[in-house]
């Protein structure tokens, strides 16, 4: 492939190559096989074998390129993205390819999330087995599916697929560290009754009663609901919800016609809509009430989210509005579903050791469903955010179904492959990494299970703003992630 801007200029080159080549694949959670199509092409043509599960994982084989190396290592990454687009973009992420842009030293989508994670991790599994001349043992380099959506391809990976004693994952976003492990995670999704009524009238005939809104907010970073929710980042359900709320205090009587917000478990939701109707005679009072909250809730976030919009215009009258009982529910949930930090790490400095991702809700044709998304260091306090949301859901008589997720991965009190990589990292660097563990969820800990007594250790390239449209990657440092991977392989004989 002749890589153009850009890409153009870019080393290692073999790296890029593979990197532009997922950009024009549609990739998204679930719907894979292109990619997958693309490693077996690649395998393939340079000799190497290859096995898929029944999930659809997918293991390349490659034969050792240096007669004094037998250690037989595993690299693995994720082939699906997160689909982010801003509200302005035409973008389907279901066929069309992602436009790179080049800023400086980033390469960033063009209003879409860029897919470096974990497609650059994919990339340089791929550039060790097209690079010339590249000293190695044997590898595995495991391609996992359906990770963004909850860990799924490492979960029911096929143990038979790899037989490698380490695992090297590639799904890290600092490159001043090495992660040793990682928080677990479940999801819980509430489910609201949707039941409608007509507009309540005095006339049936006479429409001018009533006055219909769509009131969004739009504007916030989002961000990645592991590794930013210590960040000051606004969720934009949670604001809209104190839009509605102050509605209500200020005597607005409004019925809610539609409600969304958010759409992936992993993002902190960056916009949220709200379609309501009221009587007409309360458009002055609606007016006030907007304006003060959305000036207000602007005034307390505009340091950290200087993009916020809170905006409300007219729209078409619809024929059905929420019963007030469903707009209580769906209001109580709102308002008491938890977001954000709600402890941190007595054992980990510094570090998140429990939070609730408020991720999304929509409106579908038989309810109105919400998904929270819970993360901890540990187990029990995972069970008990999920006890608690299920409390709040029994009390207000609604639906509640609750995931597993994924475990988390403990770090290793002893590790040969944790001191060979920071003997590699101080080499390559010329300092030493900082060694650490993630609020955010990596598939380390279900592949370890998989294989007892398998060591793992995860690191890649600086990448922000992961699952949002602003996400990019630091050009330099995938250079120095793939620099780091090649002496690695390189001492572990």
């Amino acid at each position: 492939m002749n890589l153009t801007h850009p890409y153009a200029g870019l080393e290692p080159v073999e790296v890029w190559k593979h990197f532009a080549a997922l950009n024009a694949i549609a990739r998204p959670s679930g719907a894979e096989e292109a990619a997958r199509d693309y490693v077996r092409r690649i395998a393939e043509a340079h000799g190497a074998t290859w096995q898929s599960d029944a999930r659809g994982n997918i293991v390349v084989r490659v034969p050792a390129t240096a007669p004094d190396q037998s250690t037989l290592v595993a690299l693995q990454s994720h082939l699906d993205m997160v689909c982010e687009k801003r509200p302005d973009v035409e973008h389907d992420f279901a066929c069309d390819a992602i436009q790179p842009r080049r800023e400086g030293d980033w390469i960033f989508g063009s209003g879409t999330t860029l897919g470096a994670d974990n497609g650059i991790g994919c990339a340089l599994m791929l550039a060790t087995l097209t690079t010339p001349d590249l000293s190695h043992g044997p590898l595995e380099l495991l391609f996992t599916v359906e990770e963004e959506t909850g860990l799924y391809g490492a979960h029911e990976l096929d143990s038979k697929l790899i037989s490698a004693p380490m695992l090297l994952n590639l799904d890290s976003e600092d490159p001043d560290e090495l992660i040793i492990g990682c928080a677990g995670g479940r999801t819980a999704t509430i489910r609201v009754p949707l039941i409608t009524e007509a507009i309540p009238s005095q006339d049936a005939h006479d429409d001018s009663a009533w006055v219909a809104h769509r009131i969004a907010v739009s504007g916030l970073k989002g961000g990645h609901s592991g590794v930013q929710i210590h960040e000051p980042l606004g969720n934009a359900i949670k604001v809209l919800s104190g839009v509605l709320q102050h509605l209500q205090e200020r005597g607005c009587e409004f019925r809610l016609v539609e409600i969304c917000g958010g759409r992936a478990h992993n993002a902190i939701p960056r916009d949220a809509v709200a379609h309501i109707v009221l009587p007409a005679e309360q458009q002055e009072l609606f007016e006030a009430a907007v304006s003060f909250a959305g000036a207000a809730t602007i005034a307390l976030w505009v340091e950290d989210e200087p993009d916020l919009q809170i905006e409300a215009s007219p729209t078409a009258l619809p024929a059905q509005v929420f019963v007030q009982q469903t707009q209580g529910r769906v209001l109580s949930l709102m308002d008491e579903v938890p977001h954000g930090v709600l402890m941190m790490s007595e054992q980990f400095e510094g570090k998140v050791q429990t939070s609730c991702n408020l991720a999304s809700i929509e409106n579908g044709d038989e309810s109105i469903e919400m998904q929270i998304s819970c993360r901890s260091f540990v187990e029990s306090e995972l069970t008990r955010v999920q006890q608690e949301l299920t409390a709040k859901a029994r009390k207000l008589d609604v639906e509640i179904e609750l995931r597993d997720g994924y475990p988390g991965w403990e770090p290793a009190a002893q590790s040969q492959l944790r001191e060979v990589a920071r003997a590699a990292f101080v080499q390559v660097n010329g300092r030493e990494p900082v060694v650490q563990v993630i609020h955010a969820g990596l598939e380390c800990g279900l592949i370890t299970a998989k294989r007892p007594g398998m060591e793992a250790i995860s690191f890649g390239p600086l990448i922000r703003g992961a699952h949002t449209p602003e996400e990019g990657v630091c050009i330099p440092t995938v250079a120095n992630s793939w620099n780091l991977l090649c002496e690695l392989l390189g001492r572990l004989k």
